[in-house]
């Protein structure tokens, strides 16, 4: 909440990982705040990239994958048509997951793209796969895809969708664009259809490690910048997922599915977008294997509800921050999400 001098402030995560001492000789500065979390996010991407190296050698992903056309929902013997709903369906990993799913001639694919140009240009149609175009900014699209797809029973719902290291946009009613994006568009979505989905997961990122959380009571409309904007957008979609399992008694997790170069990183300074386009794609996380780890997170047969995971552990990422905050941080999302709904 804001302090009686007008100034938010800003809580951090509670962990050996991060330093952010010094944010307590400026505990109100955006561009201080920003700068840490900058720091912050490129030491962990230098980390990431050793770490996912590691992970990922000796064809690991034939390991994953083995995993997840024998698991239970893939290889069911009943041969029924089993549904499976992908927000996000046009983005780097989004489109390998659809990819992926098309494999199997018994799933029954619904895929949200941000433009149905997308659709035509990633994903050929086929009679077993069925495209829909979805602003997730747009609260009216969202009430309309939830009736189009009410009278469906999905087996999974992989919400794939993002936005990174957007400039200062915010929605008319003022939610910031990577919280209306990566959040509370999705988890409208999600209430909308919550009641016909039995397992979920979201795609948050490592980022939320490094992230403040504002405690402006109005924190979804916060911007102190890109980094910033992103990082705390995708811990507080964990912990919606965190919160929402543990209170409704849901099959959600969320998880970091790698450092992949791709589109997301279009709003990134011009170095990060030169050494993407060339560089990165050798060295950093396929997209295939991003998206092998999202469905064996969400496929496995002892998924923890509410969890967050990396690599295929659990990391305890809500327990970095104290409960009440963790509670401010969903009830503030539900209420916005309702705003939303009316």
């Amino acid at each position: 909440m804001r302090g009686e001098n007008g100034r938010r402030g800003w809580g951090v995560l509670k962990h050996m990982w991060t330093f952010y001492q010094p944010l307590s000789l400026l505990p109100a500065s955006d561009f201080f705040v920003e700068l840490l979390v900058f720091i912050h996010i490129y030491l962990l991407a230098a980390w990431l990239a050793l770490r996912e190296a590691w992970f990922d050698k000796w064809e690991k992903i034939n390991d994953l994958k083995t995993e997840v056309f024998l698991s239970r929902l893939w290889s069911s013997k009943n041969k029924q048509i089993r549904k499976i709903l992908v927000i996000g369906g046009d983005g780097t990993i989004g489109s390998q997951i659809v990819k992926i799913l098309r494999q199997n001639p018994e799933f029954e694919t619904h895929v949200t793209v941000h433009h149905k140009f997308s659709a035509r240009q990633l994903l050929r149609s086929e009679d077993n796969n069925m495209y829909y175009e979805l602003d997730l900014t747009d609260k009216e699209q969202i009430l309309l895809l939830a009736n189009q797809l009410k009278h469906h029973h999905f087996d999974l719902a992989i919400f794939a969708a993002g936005v990174m290291l957007s400039p200062e946009i915010r929605t008319a009613d003022g939610v910031e664009f990577h919280n209306a994006v990566n959040v509370v568009g999705q988890v409208m979505l999600y209430e909308l259809l919550q009641n016909e989905i039995k397992r979920s997961i979201f795609l948050s990122s490592a980022t939320a490690r490094m992230a403040c959380y504002s405690r402006d009571s109005n924190f979804l409309s916060v911007y102190a910048g890109p980094y910033q904007a992103y990082a705390s957008s995708k811990l507080n979609l964990a912990v919606y997922v965190n919160e929402v399992s543990r209170k409704r008694h849901v099959t959600a997790v969320s998880l970091h599915p790698g450092t992949v170069p791709g589109h997301l990183y279009h709003n990134a300074n011009p170095l990060v977008r030169y050494l993407n386009a060339t560089i990165l794609p050798w060295i950093l996380r396929k997209p295939e294997m991003a998206a092998i780890l999202v469905l064996h997170t969400v496929l496995r047969e002892d998924i923890q509800p509410g969890a967050y995971y990396e690599d295929t552990e659990i990391v305890n990422l809500a327990d970095c921050i104290p409960e009440e905050e963790r509670s401010r941080i969903y009830e503030t999302i539900h209420r916005q999400v309702e705003l939303w709904m009316e």
